[in-house]
């Protein structure tokens, strides 16, 4: 099966991978950077993300720590507009903290999505509301990149966060 090609479900959270970006310039522009820093390499290092190159997203940024063997994942910096459209910050939370009791569907849709990025090193986009905060009304549209950590494997994943 095609990776960009998903099946359908009836989660309110649909993951696509391999995702092409070209008809969303905000989303492209971290893509550009992206192929750049890595080369002919799956990914770039985490150390070689420079912000003041980052600056156009950093407020819609989001950087994700992979914690050992894929088992959570902690959110290490979250843009200034993420923490406004969710209403808190959760900045050293992991998913597992944040979701697991709150809402096990958006929880088990993060794992996942974090994982076979992680696992696959590929990109990946993410729809969903953001139900867990109470707030169904506001869509999301996020968009991962694996970053490598000192020993070449998926130790980071950088996330863009839009809101619909």
């Amino acid at each position: 099966m095609n990776p960009a090609i998903q099946p359908i479900t009836t989660s309110p959270y649909v993951p696509v991978f391999d995702a092409d970006v070209s008809v969303e310039p905000r989303l492209q522009s971290l893509r550009d950077w992206w192929d750049r820093k890595r080369g002919a390499r799956a990914m770039p290092l985490r150390s070689e993300g420079d912000p003041i190159e980052l600056r156009p997203h950093i407020g819609s940024l989001v950087l994700i720590e992979c914690l050992p063997e894929l088992y959570d994942f902690r959110y290490r910096l979250i843009g200034t507009d993420i923490v406004e459209a969710y209403g808190r910050d959760s900045t050293g939370k992991t998913v597992r903290e944040l979701y697991r009791d709150s809402d096990p569907e958006y929880h088990d849709f993060l794992l996942d999505l974090y994982r076979t990025v992680s696992q696959r090193k590929v990109s990946a986009r993410g729809f969903g509301t953001l139900r867990p905060v109470d707030r169904d009304y506001r869509r999301f549209d996020t968009y991962l990149l694996p970053l490598a950590g000192a020993d070449g494997e998926t130790g980071w994943l950088l996330n863009k966060v839009l809101f619909l």
